[in-house]
């Protein structure tokens, strides 16, 4: 099924074929696809289409089939996350909750404002407690975010820090970041920022003591985490009993498991999966709204300020207008995306979503741009100036067996179509830490990758990643740096306070960094992909995978 542009689409709908009932057949456990039923990717209630809810199962215990661990990094710093972020487990919650039409919602907190120029209050709900019984508090609430300022940090995204949360009173805290950033509230329903009990630290015990759903009974790196129904929940309760997410980082291991009845559900399907089988029945996939966008960033600098190949403006927009995107997802994507040309999903930019356009595929137009900048095609093919080949060394770090992960095909197909305009692409797949090492010292020219939106902030990746005043190591590399429209767009929104505003400026900022800037180069706008058994009922695909709730989730007979 052929991918659509999102112009084919309404704003905040999924594609053709959300919804579509599947089967496993026994040639390599290949999942296969017929197309069926919709609903609305902004509707937070699954569908009932009027019909009655099937009978819930005597045993409501259910295994997920998830990709590798996604916490045994060598560094600290995703340790620091267990059970919350890349996997969230539903067993901690946040102080506000993003909705799948990317709003911010309550959550543990009733109610918040803004009470300084920088400074925001919360005030928490009467009911949440933790897992223990224990009443939820803000001293709860204080220590849980100055945890995420101890070494290794995970909060600078928020520009938190130690003296940035005060307790007002046992239901009150006011929070103020170190540098000017009224974003805080859309950034702090990221599960980074979940709430745990004093005392608990996911670095010397993973069994953190939290307000949601589940808890976590077991944790085994490599092998299984294990979460059972929170008796003491404060909502509503959970309909499963017990989840075991078993790590299997290859595709098809993961997906023969389906196959096998050795686990009920599996995560991320691979998306070869998806296109080659079709009308079987036994198994059914269900896909998220596109909240993940695979992209192109662009290296221009070294460590040193050095200016890199992609430097040039003409480079830039060479390689940009070589990328055949609806090729890419088509061809290789098999139509289990959308091409966009935004760095971020365009539901989040609202009705301002059209000033974004992207470079146009026009491969003469590249071939004319680099033809005028006195690079000449060579022997072999590869463009030449001053006697130096036009190389550029491509780094990604493979999907980790995940479905929504860059594979090397992918890769390959942006290899192939900058050499048809003469530049020579190197590929280097590295492992997540070289990769990051990669990352942080500027030692590449093209990173593939698919960062998603996991906040309700419409400017957040262009904030995390381009924005030259971002805490992350990389940005230093591919912003397009300090007294630049793009910076000074960035600026404003960082104290914007009309949500339609600050869509406005976020759409400006992608349309200065996309468009002019070419800065970022979107590939395709991607759905998260689950295939299950016909009887795992109530699962409510998020864009946000890292928002994904399980509470819903339950197995009928």
């Amino acid at each position: 099924m052929p991918g659509k542009s999102w112009r084919e689409r309404p704003l905040g709908t999924r594609r053709d074929g959300f919804g579509r009932v599947v089967a496993m057949v026994a040639l390599l456990g290949l999942v296969a696809v017929a197309c069926g039923g919709g609903g609305d990717g902004g509707n937070e209630e699954a569908a009932g289409g009027g019909q009655a809810e099937p009978t819930p199962a005597a045993v409501q215990e259910l295994v997920v089939g998830y990709g590798g661990d996604p916490w045994i990094d060598a560094s600290q710093i995703d340790q620091k996350r267990v059970p919350n972020y890349p996997l969230n487990a539903d067993v901690c919650e946040t102080l506000v909750r993003l909705t799948s039409d990317f709003k911010v919602a309550d959550s543990l907190a009733g109610s918040w404002d803004q009470v300084g120029e920088n400074t925001f209050r919360f005030t928490l709900k009467d009911g949440p407690t933790f897992s223990d019984g224990s009443p939820l508090t803000a001293d709860a609430v204080k220590y849980s975010l100055d945890y995420t300022v101890r070494e290794p940090a995970t909060s600078g995204f928020a520009f938190l820090g130690p003296d940035s949360t005060k307790v007002i009173d046992p239901k009150t805290v006011e929070v103020t970041p170190t540098k000017p950033n009224l974003r805080l509230v859309e950034q702090i329903n990221h599960p980074t920022y979940s709430v745990m009990a004093p005392g608990s630290d996911p670095l010397a015990d993973p069994k953190s003591t939290c307000t949601g759903p589940f808890k976590v009974e077991e944790y085994v790196p490599s092998e299984r985490l294990v979460v059972v129904r929170n008796d003491a929940y404060w909502g509503e309760a959970a309909k499963l009993d017990k989840i075991t997410f078993r790590f299997i980082p290859d595709d098809t291991t993961r997906t023969l498991a389906l196959q096998n009845g050795e686990v009920d559900l599996i995560t991320d399907v691979p998306r070869g999966v998806l296109s080659t089988l079709e009308g079987q029945s036994g198994t059914k996939i269900e896909q998220a709204p596109v909240g993940q966008v695979f992209l192109m960033y662009l290296a221009r600098r070294d460590l040193a300020g050095t200016d890199k190949p992609l430097a040039d403006p003409v480079i830039r927009r060479a390689v940009a207008a070589s990328i055949d995107s609806e090729a890419y997802v088509d061809g290789v994507l098999d139509g289990n995306a959308e091409v966009i040309p935004h760095v971020a999903p365009p539901d989040v930019l609202g009705e301002h979503a059209d000033e974004v356009e992207g470079v146009p595929y026009d491969p003469e137009e590249a071939a004319g741009l680099l033809d005028e900048a006195g690079w000449t095609m060579g022997p072999d093919g590869t463009r030449v100036k001053d006697g130096r080949p036009l190389e550029l060394s491509i780094v990604y770090a493979g999907s980790s067996g995940g479905g929504t992960g860059i594979d090397l095909t992918e890769v390959e197909f942006v290899q192939a179509q900058l050499e048809e305009v003469g530049i020579k692409g190197k590929i280097e797949q590295l492992d997540p830490g070289a990769y990051r090492e990669r990352l942080d010292t500027g030692n590449y020219d093209l990173d593939i990758s698919g960062p998603n939106q996991n906040d309700a902030n419409p400017a957040f990746l262009l904030s995390l990643r381009w924005y030259s005043k971002a805490s992350g190591k990389n940005a230093q590399f591919i912003s397009p740096g300090p007294e630049t429209a793009f910076e000074r767009i960035i600026d404003r929104s960082q104290q914007a306070t009309d949500p339609v505003e600050l869509q406005r400026l976020a759409a400006e900022a992608m349309h200065e960094l996309v468009d002019n800037e070419v800065g970022g180069i979107p590939l395709a706008g991607v759905y998260r992909t689950y295939a299950m058994k016909d009887n795992v009922q109530g699962l409510e695909p998020h864009p946000s995978s890292t928002n994904q709730r399980w509470s819903t989730v339950f197995r009928s007979e």
